[in-house]
């Protein structure tokens, strides 16, 4: 089971996987700065919800790292030691990585959520110097906004098939908007001390933070679900199997073979595609090597990069198919 030169682009892959380590490199040392600036800015501000950016800019940083050294594996073909190939480290950075992110999120909820019933309770929290946080608010949120577009670029140039760029670009859009809207309702925080609300001003960084980290969570959650799923082995949706089933059917029933089943199931950029089928008459191997190739270069169209695999059988392999039947 061969992969093409190509992706599904068209472009070369040699290509894309040079255009994703500049973009995860690119990342890295964004982040870095972005992570150093939010550590700076706590310091000089004492805000937690600073920190807290800057923590998951930190994030940021180190697995583009680790990104970095997984793109360079999953490009690399089937070998003896790997026979499926190495894009399943690919889903399995993206669960690892949402995991990372959903323990430093809950952590810092945790702490706001206490700071906020010592609050309750009578405890007066320190004032926060809001002047750092505009500056982090401004250069930060831009220097983010420029690295999800610059990494959103990578991805569609290579096929839309790096789960690594795809990830990592919608990290910096979502820390985007967090570094943006840090800066910008700590500053305008103090606004509200001649409104109903001034009670809450001396709380609005716990409060923000608490909100920030319910909200940021359903990313990574969501992330984590889908690499859950894929690193489990779960097959695709029904509706994907579906429409792929309608071009695989037209291959098979043209080399004179019915289909019995098809199983289709993504792990990180590539698609495992598997043609369960019942010649009509004696095959040899070469026939097999040609529906494969077919097979392969049929469902690139649909599903990106693809390995196929045809298994010759007389029966369905699944209770559902022979029920079915």
């Amino acid at each position: 089971m061969q992969l093409s030169g190509r992706d599904a682009s068209g472009a070369p892959a040699a290509d894309n996987a040079l255009s994703e380590q500049h973009s995860l490199a690119l990342g890295l040392w964004v982040s870095l700065a972005i992570a150093v600036l939010g550590l700076v800015s706590y310091v000089l501000s004492g805000s937690e919800a600073v920190l807290l950016d800057g923590l998951y800019a930190g994030v940021m940083a180190v697995t583009s790292l680790v990104a970095a050294r997984v793109g360079a594996n999953v490009v690399r073909p089937p070998d003896r030691g790997w026979p499926f190939g190495y894009e399943g480290q690919e889903a399995v950075y993206v669960l690892l990585r949402s995991l990372l992110l959903l323990g430093i999120l809950s952590f810092a909820g945790l702490n706001a959520a206490r700071d906020l019933l010592a609050w309750w309770q009578g405890d007066s929290p320190e004032a926060i110097a809001t002047g750092p946080v505009g500056w982090y608010g401004l250069l930060g949120g831009l220097s983010c906004g420029a690295l999800a577009w610059a990494q959103h670029r990578s991805w569609v140039s290579g096929g839309r098939c790096s789960e690594l760029l795809r990830t990592e670009s919608r990290a910096a859009l979502l820390d985007t908007a967090i570094t943006g809207g840090t800066g910008a309702v700590l500053v305008a925080a103090p606004l509200l001390n001649s409104t109903a609300l001034a009670p809450l001003v001396p709380v609005a960084d716990a409060l923000l933070v608490l909100v920030l980290s319910l909200v940021v969570a359903g990313e990574p959650l969501h992330r984590f679900r889908l690499a859950l799923r894929e690193t489990a082995g779960a097959a695709c949706e029904p509706e994907l199997i579906q429409s792929t089933r309608c071009g695989v059917q037209t291959l098979v029933e043209a080399a004179a073979a019915q289909l019995l089943d098809l199983s289709v199931v993504k792990l990180g950029r590539i698609s495992y595609v598997v043609a369960y089928v019942n010649p009509a008459r004696a095959v040899e191997a070469s026939w097999l090597d040609n529906l494969r190739t077919q097979l392969e270069a049929s469902c690139t169209t649909l599903l990106g990069p693809v390995r196929a695999e045809v298994v010759v059988t007389g029966r369905p392999p699944f209770r559902e198919a022979v029920a079915a039947d």
